[in-house]
């Protein structure tokens, strides 16, 4: 089944990455509230690990459900991409879940070169370097992703999975 649908190419994973930005932005400040209000009626001070491993495990539910359920988030669906295993079945929890680590993985080192430049982590004496090499990993995950017959990233093949271009839906004609 997935041989007959092209991959996904780059610039709508970027895009539909963006609209899923949005809405796991918004995920991130419900999380923090509802944080913030438990904290306050337990009385109990704030734990900036327990909120990251909530703001994760949120995250996983996220794109667990809709990779599990019809392989497709909110921007996926709107740029017609859809994750699919090799065979062509929909990702399991345990496949939902490695995908969404390496992504995490893979994220973290294409934004870490922009993060370096953020003026408190500039200075730093190593900014440079993290920067760098992040920078020269990123190239070459692109190179693999441009070379590769499938256009896999790091967490499609990680995960044994494959981003698809899905064919635009038939339009209705009007009814007279």
């Amino acid at each position: 089944m997935t041989e007959s649908f092209p991959p996904a190419p780059l610039w709508r994973r970027l895009v539909a990455a963006a609209y899923d930005g949005l809405l796991l932005l918004a995920l991130w400040m419900v999380t923090v509230l509802v944080d913030a209000v438990l904290r306050a009626i337990a009385g109990a001070p704030r734990n900036w690990g327990t909120l990251q491993v909530c703001v994760f495990v949120v995250w996983l539910g996220f794109f667990g459900w809709f990779w599990t359920h019809g392989g497709q988030t909110l921007g996926m669906r709107v740029w017609r991409l859809r994750v699919l295993r090799e065979d062509g079945a929909p990702l399991s929890w345990l496949g939902a879940a490695v995908r969404y680590a390496v992504m995490l993985l893979v994220w973290g080192i294409v934004l870490t070169p922009l993060i370096a430049l953020a003026p408190p982590l500039r200075a730093h004496p190593h900014a440079m370097l993290a920067s760098s090499l992040c920078g020269v990993l990123t190239l070459l995950m692109l190179a693999w992703m441009l070379f590769d017959r499938q256009q896999r990233a790091p967490h499609d093949w990680l995960s044994s999975s494959r981003l698809l271009l899905m064919p635009k839906p038939a339009t209705r004609k009007p009814r007279s």
